[in-house]
């Protein structure tokens, strides 16, 4: 028999797929080359973003409008139409469509695109003059009587084949009509590469109007929910039937585990309407194969139709959840995963969720709650320190969320409550946060004795100086606070910058192409490089900041160092907007593609990106520094870390008197991640005087604070 927890590998849905990294690059290239008025460079990266995912609403939306400006009604309307049978509710194309329907002459198609664009622009003008005067029009027009356009480029028949050999696509006139776009030289000759573009366009569409034709029906075939007693009628009937619809759903499962969910869908897809109509565990299954097939809108009409058949499935909660929340419905998702834990209050996976799409739109309530399952479920889940924070800061309140939202729930406990939470969730030890917990519950004498025993083993910390300071400040002893205050002020005018050789070797960084070699710097010799290391200890004089830096959360807990090392990077705040005065378009735009692929997440081909553009700027020092930085934020994102140092350290030997702080800052998050805490110390005092703002000095303190706690626990490891 079937039950809930069969196919756990395959009725449990990811939200993250790596390909949408790629994806979402492709629509950031292209909407940037539709602001820069270059409709070509739009549309070949759009075409890309189909080509990764044939599901991807947004880039057959752009395609469209794209293609529609050109004057191909044909292409634009199967654009704006594939569009809709992935997402139905995509506003935005039901309007271009009914619009586009009326100019070629669908009326009666047009008719019916209005009616459904005005679910979504009442009352709009344009839609509704389209209504009146395609209403009663019975005058349609098939996608086959529309005129195609066929490219005359000339090119080979041997790349032709083997283009579409390689796409699996057997319609070379298919391939001609998209090969019109992908003439990017615009020498009217289709080369190997434009064929093999156009051919994975066609392949793209064949994939995805085969996944509309299996997936449309089922869903469309979604019954009303019926009254209990014709529902019951219903089941009856369906259990007399002599189709063992258990064991279907068992072949089904078994289908998605071994990576075929078209063939799962297949197999329930004849029995959805009826004999399975009212068996949730059929639809539960043809939801997560809909999921796999990244038709998700359609995954949540059959999981939603699931869940009010059989409401107590935890599993279906969670997976509806998933797929919600993949298309950014945070708050739907975490209701669904307060529905999965109220039918399974040990189910971890929605808690953990839960807590993720809370903290995300701010549901303090909702974070607390989920984050304390995950504490009592999980005790070694990061979370939990997340949560014993995040309450810390609530008592205290300070805390970021309460700045971000727009009022507190009123069933929050009080402060001295929440901050004895967090201390229950600590238990027993000698800590900032147990010092800052007794504070935020009134016991000023066990926080100033912990405070104290703090600053023992750490006297020139002056984070625990201040903390002193405001627990005999609460405690009412205002001249010692006042003290402890200036003692911490004291302590943070204090930084010495240390001369450094800064070394390392160098590993081979994993690419996708070659680098051109002919432009890299030299690696420098031991000389050059305690040459530059001299010049970084000339004093500099501040200059104003002219960039916004966004900065991340750091974590405070001591016990949790090495982890706060490694989290509180600048790395992607220092190499956005570059300006040079000797740059070609296309010489700049591998060094943007790199910049938009780091931010997606795709580390090894932004670094091909850099590779492609360095050899561009040997005479440009500015470029050829972002360029070497860009690298080696890359590297750092790809945790090769000697790369990344020495790809930072190339760029300060160009200039190395305009070195900025962020850029030492970073390097000595690197040095960090190598456990090499002395260098890291030493880069971190070196970045304080070079244009760093206020907070992020503040930042780098508390960073040479761990790294000073880590560097004293690794020379005691050294001595045993």
């Amino acid at each position: 028999m079937y039950g809930d927890d069969v196919g756990e590998n395959a009725d449990e849905i990811n939200d993250v797929d790596d390909v949408q990294f790629q994806v979402q690059s492709q629509l950031m290239i292209g909407e940037e080359c539709s602001k820069n008025d270059d409709p070509k460079g739009a549309l070949a990266a759009f075409n890309k973003a189909i080509s990764l995912d044939p599901s991807c609403d947004m880039a057959w939306f752009n395609r469209g409008v794209l293609l529609e400006a050109q004057q191909d009604a044909r292409g634009a309307r199967q654009a704006f139409q594939i569009c809709l049978d992935v997402n139905p509710n995509h506003a935005p194309a039901t309007a271009n469509l009914c619009i586009l329907l009326e100019r070629i002459g669908d009326e009666s198609g047009a008719y019916e695109m209005s009616t459904r664009a005005l679910d979504f622009y009442p009352g709009h003008p344009a839609i509704m003059e389209v209504r009146e005067r395609c209403s009663g029009s019975e005058t349609t027009k098939a996608m086959e009587e529309m005129t195609q356009v066929v490219t005359t480029d000339s090119f080979k028949e041997e790349d032709m084949n083997t283009a579409m050999e390689e796409m699996g696509v057997d319609d070379m006139n298919a391939v001609l009509e998209e090969a019109v776009y992908h003439d990017l030289d615009e020498n009217k000759n289709l080369d190997i590469d434009e064929l093999r573009s156009a051919a994975e366009v066609v392949a793209a569409t064949e994939n995805i109007q085969e996944k509309i034709e299996l997936v449309q029906p089922v869903t469309q075939s979604i019954p009303q929910e019926p009254e209990n007693t014709v529902r019951e009628e219903i089941v009856q009937e369906s259990s007399n039937s002599s189709v063992d619809l258990d064991a279907l759903v068992e072949e089904a499962t078994e289908y998605i585990r071994n990576g075929d969910p078209a063939s799962g869908l297949k197999t329930l897809k004849p029995y959805l309407k009826n004999e399975a109509a009212n068996h949730a565990p059929s639809w539960r299954i043809a939801g997560g194969a809909m999921a796999r097939l990244d038709l998700d809108e359609h995954a949540i009409s059959a999981l939603e139709h699931a869940q009010k058949l059989d409401p107590s499935s935890a599993k279906g909660w969670f997976n509806l959840g998933s797929v919600k929340q993949r298309l950014g419905y945070l708050e739907d998702a975490g209701t669904c995963y307060a529905s999965a834990l109220r039918e399974d209050p040990n189910y971890i996976k929605p808690a953990i969720k839960w807590s993720e799409t809370s903290r995300a739109i701010n549901d303090i309530e909702g974070y607390l709650t989920a984050a304390t399952v995950v504490a009592t479920l999980e005790p070694n889940n990061p979370i939990k320190m997340e949560l014993i924070i995040t309450l810390i800061e609530l008592a205290e309140g300070e805390s970021e969320v309460l700045e971000l939202a727009s009022g507190l729930p009123p069933t929050l406990p009080a402060g001295p409550d929440l901050a004895s939470n967090a201390l229950a969730l600590l238990g027993d030890g000698q800590t900032e946060l147990h010092a800052r917990a007794h504070s935020a519950m009134n016991n000023h004498v066990e926080s100033v004795t912990l405070w104290k025993a703090l600053i023992q083993t750490e006297k020139t910390n002056p984070i625990l100086w201040r903390g002193l300071s405001k627990s005999l400040r609460a405690a009412g002893d205002v001249e010692t606070s006042e003290r402890c205050r200036m003692k911490a002020d004291s302590l943070e005018k204090v930084g010495e910058i240390s001369n450094d050789q800064i070394q390392e070797k160098v590993s081979q960084p994993n690419q996708i192409e070659p680098i051109p070699q002919v432009a890299a710097p030299e690696i420098p010799d031991l000389q050059q490089q305690n040459n530059a290391n001299e010049l970084l200890l000339t004093p500099v004089d501040k200059k104003p900041e002219t960039e916004i830096v966004v900065e991340s959360n750091p974590q405070v807990d001591l016990a949790k160092a090495a982890l706060d090392v490694q989290q509180n990077s600048l790395v992607s705040e220092q190499f956005k907007n570059p300006v040079s005065n000797s740059i070609a378009n296309q010489d700049i735009s591998w060094y943007n593609q790199g910049v938009a692929l780091i931010e997606a997440g795709k580390y090894s081909e932004a670094l091909s990106c850099f590779d492609r553009a360095l050899p561009s700027f040997a005479n440009d020092d500015e470029m050829v520094i972002r360029i070497l930085n860009g690298r080696g934020n890359a590297f750092y994102y790809l945790e090769n870390y000697p790369a990344c140092v020495e790809s930072y350290h190339q760029a300060m030997l160009i200039r190395p008197e305009d070195v900025r702080g962020k850029t030492l800052y970073n390097m000595g998050t690197a040095y960090a991640e190598m456990e090499r805490y002395q260098d890291s110390i030493k880069c971190f005092e070196q970045a304080i005087p070079r244009g760093l703002n206020k907070e992020e000095i503040k930042r780098t303190k508390d960073q040479i604070r761990r790294c000073n706690i880590l560097l004293k626990e690794q020379n005691k490891k050294l001595k045993k």
